[in-house]
């Protein structure tokens, strides 16, 4: 026997059972559901079907190698690897590639460092988000020249020479992902089905840890973005990679990172509490209850799944977490729509033009928002036609070895159909779920989605439909004061030029007119001119209807009545009780 052939056998489960634990047991899972919980916890590995389960936590690189070489207890059981800090268990990783035949690139992506939680100076780093939207002020041409003069033969060598910009450009999978958040990615191989997408989770403080700029954060929804790795294994291994939440943390979490963290591993936690028989909590909400392994769960004594839908179904709950995008987007009561009503409700009280600052910056959350959603969308996509192209080749090649058996020729050769043959094909209900997770993407989050973009767009032209009619009743108020200024100014021309009259000193004048004359004029003048005013008012229409201003008599009368009548209004409703 070969050493390759006795390797297994050498390595069975007897080996690797001290560093397993029964799941089962109600200690033991107490234990296990705390650590997934706690940000020490690098890694565990649970193996379990319908009748046993266990489980072991932070294993090290050499044991997880022998895990992946070893036979399984049970051929039929599922196997889930789970890592936490990448970063930190890079031959953990290296092993379980070469098990099942990641490509270089993709093992290099997976054991890419973190990002560093920094702030990033606008002076020398600007994000295409920032060259947008950050108000660029208005140079000052010299002052610069005086400063700093242009280095033309630099410039030159620097466009002849493109590669020194390329080289300023980070292009570590981290900082890809965290500056594009709708990145994603799926891969296939001979013996796995891998997919990496951006998980963005509701949490309340994300700018102590995520690099950028606050300008950057406004352009981005409010949340804690963490990428994940899920792959999907031809012996029916389910292996899920998760970034470092908080990456150089030394020390213990505080009290709002450990809230945060719990949120981000809830439904991680669903899913591991669901596996144990130990949980006391497993039927106790429906919609939180999963199929994976539920011994109360059968259909005429059978279990609801079977050995060989399991994988495809943990693949698929890992994947599917409806929780978070309920709290995001989903509930009728979600934070954008609240946001959007509450500014409505103040466009209405004071139109400025800051609300349509807010606007923007609502609008670019809400697009980053789509695209991840739409990122999740092609994602099912592409997995389900996979999974029909891999199906479809497996069963040509069934047929034809069928009928190579029969003693007739294949209608299609094996070596086209081994050629073509790539890739993981997931259950027919773990493909029943993800067209239903695609359907309720499209309704419940894309198109509420695409309806608070057109609410935003919608209170942009009303925010400035308001701002008008504001400037146009100003206007109007102050044509109105203006048109009685020039209407009081001809009332009182015509006396003024008659009073002008009475006092040029003219010898025979003198002793001629008396107050008498005087006011008698005066007061034909005044009646004259006050008709013309009116019938000119009323011939071009600038009568006034309205009083401009009312007297303080008039003030303190209408307040007072006011007054009285909410005091009576009290006093009546109780006699028409009693």
């Amino acid at each position: 026997m070969s050493l390759a052939a006795s390797t297994p056998t050498a390595l069975s489960s007897r080996e690797d059972s001290s560093i397993f634990e029964d799941f089962d047991s109600k200690e033991v899972f107490k234990k296990c559901e705390a650590a997934v919980l706690s940000k020490d916890t690098k890694n565990f590995i649970l193996e379990f079907e319908n009748s046993f389960a266990r489980c072991a936590l932070n294993v090290d690189s050499v044991e997880i190698r022998k895990i992946c070489l070893s036979e399984r207890a049970r051929k039929s059981s599922t196997r889930w690897i789970n890592i936490w800090d990448p970063e930190t268990q890079r031959d953990s990783l290296v092993a379980i590639a070469t098990q099942y035949g990641f490509s270089p690139r993709l093992l290099g992506l997976m054991k890419c460092k973190p990002l560093t939680p920094q702030l990033v100076s606008t002076a020398t780093h600007h994000s295409r988000l920032d060259f947008w939207h950050t108000p660029k002020p208005r140079p000052n041409v010299e002052k610069i020249i005086q400063e700093k003069s242009i280095d033309i033969e630099r410039d030159h060598e620097r466009i002849e020479n493109p590669s020194t910009q390329s080289e300023a450009i980070d292009l570590n999978h981290y900082t890809i992902v965290n500056e594009v958040w709708h990145y994603a990615s799926v891969d296939w191989g001979s013996k796995y089905l891998c997919i990496g997408y951006n998980s963005l989770y509701n949490t309340a403080a994300t700018l102590k840890t995520d690099p950028g700029s606050t300008q950057r954060n406004q352009n981005r929804p409010a949340g804690k973005r963490v990428w994940m790795w899920l792959v999907l294994c031809d012996d029916g291994s389910v292996i899920s990679i998760h970034e470092n939440a908080y990456p150089n943390h030394d020390g213990p979490l505080d009290h709002d990172e450990q809230e945060n963290l719990d949120i981000i591993r809830r439904n991680l936690r669903n899913v591991f509490c669901q596996i144990s028989s130990a949980n006391e909590h497993n039927l106790q909400n429906p919609l939180e209850t999963l199929p994976i392994r539920s011994p109360s769960l059968k259909i005429d004594g059978q279990p609801h799944a079977s050995s060989a839908d399991v994988p495809s179904l943990l693949f698929y709950y890992l994947f599917d977490d409806w929780y978070t995008s309920y709290s995001l987007v989903a509930r009728k009561e979600h934070q954008y729509g609240t946001q959007l009503e509450l500014l409505r409700a103040r466009m209405f009280t004071t139109a400025d033009l800051q609300h349509v600052d807010d606007l923007h910056h609502y609008g670019r959350q809400l697009a980053v928002l789509k695209r991840i959603y739409q990122s999740y969308s092609n994602i099912i996509e592409r997995v389900l036609d996979g999974s029909r192209q891999v199906e479809s080749t497996q069963s040509i090649a069934s047929r034809n070895d069928a009928q190579t058996k029969q003693g007739v020729e294949p209608t299609e050769t094996n070596e086209t159909t081994m050629s073509t043959s790539i890739g993981v094909p997931i259950s027919t209900k773990a493909r029943v779920r993800f067209e239903r997770l695609k359907d309720r993407i499209g309704l419940y989050c894309l198109n509420e989605i695409q309806d608070c973009i057109d609410e935003k767009d919608a209170l942009v032209l009303l925010n400035f439909n308001l701002i008008a009619i504001k400037e146009s009743s100003a206007v109007e108020s102050l044509t109105r004061i203006t048109i009685l200024l020039a209407k009081v100014t001809i009332l009182f021309l015509p006396v003024s030029l008659m009073t002008g009259y009475f006092s040029v000193q003219i010898v025979e004048l003198q002793g001629v007119y008396t107050a008498v004359t005087y006011w008698t004029c005066f007061a034909i003048i005044i009646t004259l001119s006050f008709c013309f005013l009116l019938v000119f008012g009323k011939l071009s229409g600038t009568q006034e209807s309205k009083p401009i201003y009312q007297s303080l008599s008039r003030v303190f009368f209408n307040k007072s009545r006011a007054f009285f009548r909410s005091k009576s209004a009290p006093e009546s409703k109780s006699q028409v009780i009693t």
